[in-house]
């Protein structure tokens, strides 16, 4: 039995209809913000893989790419409209934008629980980075948390292995 796989028209359409609008923004018949335009590429594709779960719950794998996409889309755009300096403080974004794609897949793709474990290691990383570069103390804080963290750990095998 060989099974037949349907084939959305969509992602033929989107490139026909992308192509079409180069076309016509490199005859003049409008004008295309090269510089920004790109960027909204981006943020389109997060919107499509975030349409194609909706549309189809049982593809709860298309939250992951669609919120990082979407997060990383509206981060650049961001910087191309206010200066690429903003990322000297907004680049951890990029680390927290796959955090923000396993909340996602945690509360929309079934409450797995393991979703959260990345989820919040990526947060804690990309938030301390992030406050890092606003306050400087924090440069002091996040290493003696990890030290904190790590005598904790310590003391509770120690006392695993003693009970």
């Amino acid at each position: 039995m060989h099974k037949e796989h349907k084939h959305s028209p969509v992602p033929g359409l989107i490139l026909v209809a992308l192509g079409i609008l180069f076309l016509l923004g490199n005859f003049g018949a409008f004008r295309i913000d090269t510089d920004i335009f790109w960027t909204y590429i981006i943020i389109v594709l997060g919107i499509i893989f975030w349409l194609v779960f909706l549309f189809d719950r049982s593809k709860s794998g298309h939250i992951m790419p669609g919120t990082i996409l979407l997060t990383v889309g509206l981060l650049l755009n961001y910087a191309v409209r206010n200066g690429w300096g903003a990322m000297k403080y907004l680049w951890p974004f990029f680390i927290l934008a796959p955090a923000f794609g396993f909340y996602a897949m945690f509360l929309f793709g079934g409450r797995d629980r393991t979703l959260l474990i990345p989820a919040g290691i990526l947060t804690v990383i990309g938030l301390v980075f992030f406050l890092q570069g606003f306050d400087h103390s924090m440069r002091l804080i996040w290493p003696i948390a990890i030290i904190i963290i790590g005598v904790l750990l310590l003391v509770k095998g120690s006392k695993k292995e003693e009970g």
